[in-house]
């Protein structure tokens, strides 16, 4: 097969593989905002947060490790890719059986240090997914290898499916949260019974020796947890010290831990909009990580600085002139999809937008630094970032108390941790490569960020129309003032052409 022939089946991998993420992101808020309607009330989605946000990070983890491990050896040797995928199978049996029942054991115990024993059975049943996502990041990881990617894209669609269908259909079910995490633990036995009868099991022989496999898997796993702690971790927090704090005047115990519920549930709907620019950026990463990774191989640092400053740069204001209206329209913005209640998570996410900002900052950053053969400084900065998280939420949190500054001090204690890991990373970049955004830059995305956030701040956010004219308005306003600065010109679209495209 030709240059020609690899460029166009990249093309379309990219597109299905693409294609695929659009859909697992959009089906994945439909879940986020449909369901608290489902369970008509905020505590029962708290209760459900509660549970899968930490369950989360170890499936995150896993999802990504896997695939990228499996893949990597089974690119390395094409001839060999049925005896890879069969070795990657047993790894991940060892591994997510380990964890699997590890998490079923521990959920009492788990149950009891959050002060909520109604997650003891919500965890054994997860426990189920994480074996699950094991053994399909491994049948994942063989079809991204073996370059089919339009097979994998299928695989991931129908997961979705499944997964959207289960826990909807479970939540409906009247079980409260125990049905949505049923049918989510229905839809991943399902969907890696379906790869395993499509893509098989591969053959026994001599594969990848162990000590390379967990190897090569390890600082992954280091800075993956790191990551997805930074990201999910808060939530934990939050529901531990909201039911400490509750139980020092609530009736009965679970009267508190009902209390600590409603807060964690109002605090995920913050966060299902937070989280939106860090979706739209993560692509960058998948981009920029091939780049600085051949550029430094080839010692061509100009290159490598003028990668990292455009992605960087680009990113940030990119990044603002979405976030900047999201916070100035933060109660519209809730009010668009959740029931009236739930507008008492505004403040945090007027706050917490922010915070995810350098969060995706940050992971743009780390996988510059990774992509120069530093993984254990990215993991490094990573961590200390995840300490900064806990012990910010915990502080803010205890000292604000229950009421309404409580989620606001949760988005600040995430949002100073995630700082923390942005200035780390622009450090490490800084005296890696000589190069990060410009202070100018900082300046008038600043400035742009506070006309996005006045304007979607100025408009009433009563209705629908309303809220969404909001962010029409910030975004305009934003994204006018970045123009009229000079700070964005069609030079930047030229450059932006040219990282996606470039060799």
């Amino acid at each position: 097969m030709n240059s020609s022939d690899d460029a166009r089946r990249a093309g379309r991998g990219l597109v299905s593989i693409g294609g695929a993420k659009v859909f697992f992101i959009i089906t994945g808020y439909a879940v986020q905002l449909l369901l608290p309607r489902i369970f008509g009330e905020a505590k029962e989605f708290g209760l459900y947060s509660a549970a899968m946000s930490g369950v989360a990070i170890f499936n995150n983890v896993l999802i990504v490790a896997t695939i990228q491990s499996v893949s990597k050896f089974v690119s390395e040797d094409e001839a060999s890719v049925t005896v890879t995928l069969r070795q990657g199978l047993r790894v991940q049996t060892l591994i997510g059986g380990t964890l699997a029942a590890t998490l079923f054991v521990l959920a009492p115990v788990i149950s009891r240090f959050l002060l909520d024993e109604q997650l003891t059975p919500l965890l054994r049943i997860a426990s189920v997914m994480v074996f699950a996502y094991a053994l399909y990041a491994a049948i994942v990881g063989s079809l991204n290898g073996r370059h089919l990617f339009g097979k994998q894209a299928r695989l991931d669609v129908t997961f979705s499916v499944l997964r959207t269908t289960g826990i909807l259909t479970g939540a409906a079910l009247g079980i409260g949260a125990v049905g949505a995490v049923i049918g989510f633990a229905a839809a991943a036995a399902s969907i890696l019974s379906i790869a395993l009868i499509w893509v098989g099991w591969g053959k026994p022989g001599k594969g990848v020796p162990l000590r390379r496999w967990i190897g090569f898997m390890a600082p992954i796993w280091t800075y993956q947890v790191c990551l997805n702690g930074i990201l999910l971790i808060d939530i934990q927090v939050l529901k531990r010290t909201a039911t400490e704090i509750a139980l020092m005047s609530a009736t009965t115990a679970q009267a508190a831990v009902d209390i600590a519920n409603q807060y964690v549930g109002y605090y995920r709907a913050a966060q299902t909009f937070a989280f939106v620019p860090y979706q739209l950026i993560i692509s960058m990463t998948f981009i920029i990580f091939p780049l600085i990774s051949k550029a430094t191989s080839l010692g061509d640092r100009d290159a490598t600085r003028s990668t990292i400053q455009h992605a960087m740069r680009l990113s940030l204001l990119l990044l603002l002139v979405v976030a900047a209206p999201i916070s100035g329209a933060a109660e519209g913005v809730v009010r668009l999809a959740y029931p009236a209640d739930y507008v008492a998570g505004a403040a945090a996410l007027s706050i917490l937008v922010f915070g995810i900002v350098a969060f995706a900052l940050f992971a743009v950053a780390a996988t510059a630094i990774s992509g120069a053969g530093h993984p254990s400084l990215a993991a490094g900065i990573a961590g200390v970032s995840l300490i900064a998280v806990v012990v910010a939420n915990r502080l803010l949190i205890s000292r604000a108390g229950l009421g309404p500054g409580t989620l606001g001090a949760a988005a600040t204690g995430t949002t100073i941790g995630m700082v923390v890991a942005l200035v780390g990373s622009a450090l490490a970049i800084y005296f890696l490569f000589g190069a990060f955004i410009p202070i100018l830059t900082w300046i008038r995305a600043a400035l742009a960020a506070c006309a996005g956030w006045a304007a979607a701040a100025w408009v009433p956010h009563a209705s629908p129309a309303l809220a969404l004219g909001a962010l029409v308005l910030g975004f305009a306003a934003a994204s006018g003032a970045l123009i009229m600065t000079r700070e964005l010109s069609a030079d930047d679209w030229r450059a932006l052409r040219r990282i996606v495209r470039r060799d």
